[in-house]
C-alpha cells in the first residue's frame, strides 16, 4: 500500500509540474505572438497592447493602459502635430511631470496618449483627473492651453464666472424660436459633469465606473414628474433595446480612435449606460465621455421649454451629489475644450437657400460665435440644407448668456432664409383680399364664411394649411381653380371646398371615379396609327402624373422631403430596363452643355409660371428636381416639376398603340416600387385637382390648318371631348396651322377610355381635315 501511494504521490507532483510548465509556455508563446503581431500591424499594438483582432468596441473592454511617457513624448517630438499640446508641452515642463502623478493618481502620459499618437488632433490632450487642472505643476500646462484654446491667446487671463442659468422670467423669455415650424427642425441643449474626487477615464479603474454608474442612477432614480424615466445599461443590453436606441439616435459607441487613444473607452462597456424619460426630451449618458451628459430637446424650436427642462434636472441632481468644478474654470471635463459652462445649445435649422451662398451663413455664424456643421457631427454635410448651428463659447460666460447667443444667432439665420424661402401669406390676410374681390374663381365661390371658419385652423396629417392651398388664388385673382392641394390629405382634410370645386371643374355630379384600367393587352394593341401617311402628326405624347403617398406636394414640403423624394424616384427609376432604361439629370448640378441639350429637346421645365409659383409650386428651387429619360429620348419622366412625378411616353408620329404601351409598361414597373398617392372616387391624386382622376393627357401635334379655320372648330373639339391649344401650350398661339390636341376629360373614365376617346376625336379632326383639303 505504501509503495502504491509513494507512486500516487509522484504521479500528482509530475501532473503538476507539467501543467504549471504548459502555463509557462503559453503565457510566453502569447507574448512573443504579442510583439509579433505588433511588428506586422502596429495599428494593432496602439493604446491597449492586449487590443488585436477585434471589433472596435471588444477591443476597449480591458482596462486602457498608455504607451510609455517616453515613447509618447519622442512620437509628439518627431511628428508634423500641430496641436497645442505641442505648441505648449516644453522640454522642461515634460521633465518636470513625466513621472509626477496628480493627487488622483493620474499621469502625463494619461493625458498626451491621444494627441500624441493622432498627429491631426487640434488640441491634443485630455485631463486624466480633475486634479489634472489644479495641482501645481500640471495646471500651469492646462492653463496655457485653456487660454489659446478658449480666448486665442495663451498669456490670456480670461476666468469664468458663477454658474447662472437665469431667473424664470429669463428663461421663459427663451421662447420659441420658430412659431411657424417652418425653419427649425429640432432644438437641444447639453451640458456635462463630472464627480468631484472621481478619476476620468483614462485614470479610471473598473471598480471607478461601476461605482460612478452607481451613484449616477441612484441620482437619476429620484427624478419625478417629466424628468422621470428607466436607465439602460449598455452591458447586456438586448439587441431589441439597442436597435431602438439606434434608431432613436440615443446609441453612443466605442469608434472613435481619437478619443479611444485618451483612454475615453477604458474598461467598455462597464459602467456605461443611457437614462431616458418617457417621451424622450430628457436623457442622460453615463461615462459615454464624460461621467455625465444631460441633454434635453424636443422637435421644433421651443427653446425656453428646453432649457428649462435642462436646468430643472441639473438643480435636482445638484443636491444629489457633488460635481467637480473649479472658481475660475467653471465645471470640470475629460477634455478642456468643454470647460466652463460646458454647454453646448444647438438647433437643426432648415436653410437650403442660404446654403447656396455659404457665405451669408458664416458671416451671422461669426457674429454672433456660432459654430455651424453638418447634422451628423463635425466636419459632416449638410443634408437638406439642414445644418446644426451652436453656441462655440463655454468659458467665459454664464449659461443664460451661452444660450441667448445661440438665440439672437439663429433668430437672425431664420430671417435671412425666410426672405429667400416661399410661405403662404397668413390666412387673415388671403382671406380679406379673396372675400372683397371679384374672382371668378372656383375657390372663390366655394369657400363661403362658413367654410372658411370650419377650415381656416385645420391641419392635414402632413402639417398642410388652407393657406398652402389657396394662397395663387387670392393673388391671382384671374384663376379659373384657384386652389391647389398642399398634401394627399389636403382631399380630405379640407373637402368641402375640394368637392364643390372638383364637380364644377370636371362637369360631374359625384366624384365617383373608377377603378383605374389601362386595358387589356388586346385592346392596347388595337390603338391604331393616328397617321400611317406621316403627312399630318408630327409627334404623340401621352402623359400621366403620379404622386408620392408619404410626401406632401410641393407648398407643404421640406427641402428633405425633396430630397428623399428625388432619392426614392431615381432609384425606382434606376430599376427600369429594356428601352425603358436610362439616366437621371438633376437641375441642380446639370452642367451647361446638358441643359443646352435639354432645351434643344424642349425636355427642361422652368420655374417661370408666377401663378405655379405663388401656389409653393416652386419652393426649394431646385433641389430635388430633375429629369430622367431613356437612349431614345422616348421615355421621360420629370421629379418634382409640378407633381412630384410626370411620366411620359412619346415619338415622332402618330403611332399612338407604342406611345401608350410603352408609358402602361413603365407605369406597371414603377408602382412595383413606390407606393402612390389615390383614393377611391378620386383615382390618383395630384397638386392641381384639375389633374385628379386618370390625370392623364394624351396629345398629338398635328397640322390641321383648313379645320383650324372653320368657325365652329372649338364645338367640334367640344362634341369629342379634345381641347385644341397652341403647341407650346395653354393659351399659346398655333404656329403654321400646327395645334396641340389632347384629351379634355381627367375624371370619371378610365385610362384606356381617356386614350381611345382622344383617338376617335383626333380620327373625326383628320377626316373633317382631309375632306376639307380634297376640296381645296
Amino acid at each position: 500500500m505504501r509503495r502504491e501511494y509513494r507512486l500516487f504521490l509522484a504521479l500528482i507532483i509530475t501532473t503538476v509540474c507539467v501543467v504549471l510548465l504548459l502555463e509557462r509556455y503559453t503565457l510566453n508563446f502569447e507574448d512573443h505572438k504579442r510583439k509579433y503581431v505588433s511588428q506586422l500591424d502596429p495599428a494593432q499594438s496602439k493604446g491597449n497592447s492586449g487590443a488585436h483582432n477585434m471589433s472596435d468596441e471588444d477591443q476597449w473592454r480591458q482596462q486602457w493602459i498608455s504607451k510609455p511617457v517616453e515613447e509618447l513624448w519622442d512620437s509628439l517630438q518627431k511628428g508634423k502635430s500641430q496641436s497645442l499640446l505641442k505648441k505648449h508641452l516644453t522640454e522642461a515642463t515634460y521633465k518636470k511631470l513625466k513621472d509626477k502623478k496628480t493627487t488622483l493618481g493620474g499621469t502625463l502620459a494619461q493625458c498626451i496618449s491621444s494627441g500624441a499618437l493622432h498627429e491631426g488632433s487640434k488640441v491634443g490632450i485630455y485631463a486624466c483627473d480633475p486634479a489634472a487642472y489644479s495641482d501645481p505643476d500640471w495646471k500651469e500646462l492646462f492653463n496655457l492651453i485653456i487660454q489659446d484654446y478658449h480666448t486665442g491667446n495663451a498669456a490670456g487671463t480670461v476666468k469664468h464666472p458663477q454658474p447662472s442659468f437665469g431667473t424664470d422670467a429669463e428663461i421663459d423669455s427663451l421662447g420659441d424660436l420658430d412659431p411657424t415650424g417652418q425653419f427649425v427642425v429640432s432644438t437641444r441643449v447639453r451640458v456635462a459633469r463630472s464627480h468631484a474626487g472621481m478619476p476620468f477615464p483614462p485614470a479610471a479603474k473598473k471598480e471607478d465606473f461601476e461605482k460612478m454608474e452607481k451613484l449616477g442612477c441612484e441620482g437619476l432614480s429620484t427624478l419625478t414628474g417629466e424628468l422621470a424615466g428607466t436607465y439602460y445599461p449598455l452591458r447586456g443590453m438586448d439587441k431589441a433595446t439597442q436597435n431602438k436606441m439606434i434608431e432613436d439616435h440615443f446609441l453612443f459607441r466605442a469608434d472613435d480612435s481619437v478619443l479611444g487613444d485618451a483612454g475615453g473607452y477604458s474598461c467598455w462597456d462597464t459602467g456605461r449606460g443611457i437614462f431616458h424619460n418617457k417621451d424622450k426630451t430628457f436623457l442622460t449618458w453615463l461615462n459615454e465621455e464624460d461621467h455625465f451628459r444631460f441633454i434635453s430637446m424636443q422637435k421644433g424650436g421651443n427653446l425656453g421649454q428646453i432649457y428649462k427642462r435642462l436646468v430643472s434636472a441639473i438643480k435636482h441632481m445638484e443636491t444629489k451629489m457633488k460635481f467637480a468644478k473649479m472658481d475660475g474654470l467653471g465645471y470640470l471635463t475629460f477634455c478642456p475644450t468643454n470647460l466652463g459652462t460646458t454647454l453646448r445649445a444647438s438647433v437643426h435649422v432648415r436653410v437650403p437657400m442660404l446654403s447656396k451662398d455659404p457665405k451669408v451663413l458664416k458671416d451671422i455664424c461669426a457674429k454672433y460665435n456660432l459654430q455651424p456643421r453638418g447634422v451628423h457631427g463635425e466636419h459632416s454635410d449638410s443634408k437638406g440644407g439642414i445644418y446644426d448651428i451652436s453656441n462655440r463659447q463655454r468659458l467665459g460666460l454664464t449659461e443664460f448668456q451661452a444660450v441667448t447667443a445661440m438665440k439672437n444667432g439663429v433668430l437672425e439665420i431664420i430671417k435671412e432664409e425666410a426672405k429667400l424661402t416661399w410661405m403662404p401669406k397668413p390666412m387673415p390676410e388671403l382671406w380679406e383680399r379673396i372675400s372683397k374681390s371679384d374672382s371668378q374663381s372656383l375657390m372663390k365661390k366655394f369657400l363661403t364664411p362658413e367654410v372658411y371658419a370650419k377650415l381656416k385652423d385645420k391641419k392635414t396629417s402632413l402639417n398642410g394649411t388652407l393657406a398652402h392651398c389657396i394662397n395663387s388664388g387670392c393673388l391671382h385673382l384671374g384663376s379659373k381653380v384657384g386652389i391647389y392641394a398642399c398634401d394627399p390629405d389636403a382631399y380630405t382634410t379640407f373637402e368641402d371646398v375640394f368637392n364643390p370645386v372638383i364637380k364644377a371643374y370636371h362637369k360631374v355630379d359625384s366624384i365617383n371615379h373608377p377603378v383605374p384600367t389601362f386595358g387589356t393587352e388586346a385592346e392596347m394593341k388595337a390603338l391604331e396609327n393616328i397617321d400611317p401617311e406621316n403627312k399630318m402628326v408630327l409627334s404623340t405624347r401621352i402623359r400621366v402624373a403620379r404622386s408620392h403617398k408619404k410626401y406632401p406636394f410641393p407648398p407643404a414640403c421640406t427641402s428633405e422631403d425633396f430630397e428623399n423624394m428625388e432619392a426614392d424616384s431615381v432609384a425606382a427609376l434606376s430599376t427600369l430596363t429594356g428601352e425603358l432604361a436610362g439616366n437621371y439629370y438633376p437641375l441642380r448640378t446639370m452642367d451647361a452643355k446638358t441643359m443646352e441639350q435639354m432645351i434643344q429637346d424642349h425636355f427642361l421645365f422652368r420655374n417661370d409660371d408666377d401663378v405655379l409659383g405663388d401656389a409653393g409650386g416652386y419652393k426649394y428651387w431646385d433641389i430635388g428636381r430633375g429629369i430622367f429619360h431613356n437612349k431614345d429620348k422616348t421615355f421621360l419622366t420629370w421629379v418634382n416639376e409640378e407633381d412630384h412625378l410626370r411620366l411620359i411616353s412619346m415619338q415622332k408620329g402618330g403611332d399612338l398603340g407604342t406611345v401608350y404601351r410603352r408609358l402602361v409598361k413603365a407605369i406597371n414597373e414603377l408602382e412595383k416600387k413606390l407606393t402612390f398617392a389615390k383614393r377611391d372616387g378620386y383615382g390618383y391624386l395630384t397638386f392641381c385637382p384639375s389633374n385628379l382622376g386618370t390625370t392623364l393627357r394624351a396629345s398629338v401635334h398635328m397640322a390641321i390648318p383648313h379645320v383650324s379655320k372653320q368657325p365652329n372648330f372649338k364645338e367640334f373639339c367640344e362634341k369629342y371631348s379634345i381641347q385644341p391649344r397652341g403647341i407650346h401650350g395653354e393659351h399659346s398661339e398655333s404656329e403654321g396651322g400646327v395645334f396641340d390636341l389632347s384629351n379634355k376629360r381627367r375624371l370619371g373614365l378610365t385610362e384606356y377610355a381617356a386614350v381611345r376617346e382622344m383617338l376617335d376625336g383626333v380620327l373625326a379632326i383628320k377626316k373633317w381635315e382631309e375632306e376639307l383639303a380634297a376640296k381645296k
